[in-house]
């Protein structure tokens, strides 16, 4: 299962935590991540079942490309024809398996 950005969410904290209700790893993760990004977060607010689902974790809801992939009617951004555009290319460098992956379904839609 992915993000529309190529993430996979069976690897997220967030969704792994939602998925097994696991409150110890949203504790841990909304420290963490509280730290490493500078946002003030709860456990109670790491809740999410993917990108493409009702249920999706709130600091998502304001992402650039779930709302670019719906308005375009697209599954994910490999499936765009103006991949990679400047934001999703800045936003991937530090994830290289989610640019591997949206690399080979732009790769397939190009022919």
């Amino acid at each position: 299962m992915r993000a529309y950005c190529g993430i996979d969410c069976l690897e997220c904290p967030v969704f792994i935590a939602t998925q097994t209700n696991d409150e110890r790893l949203k504790e841990e993760t909304a420290k963490k991540w509280g730290k490493d990004f500078g946002l003030d977060l709860n456990p109670e607010d790491l809740v999410c079942d993917g990108c493409q689902s009702e249920r999706v974790f709130y600091f998502c809801k304001t992402c650039p490309f779930i709302a670019c992939c719906e308005e375009k009617n697209i599954k994910n951004c490999g499936e765009c024809e103006d991949y990679p555009c400047e934001q999703l290319d800045k936003f991937l460098k530090p994830l290289p398996d989610a640019r591997t992956y949206l690399d080979k379904i732009h790769k397939r839609m190009i022919g």
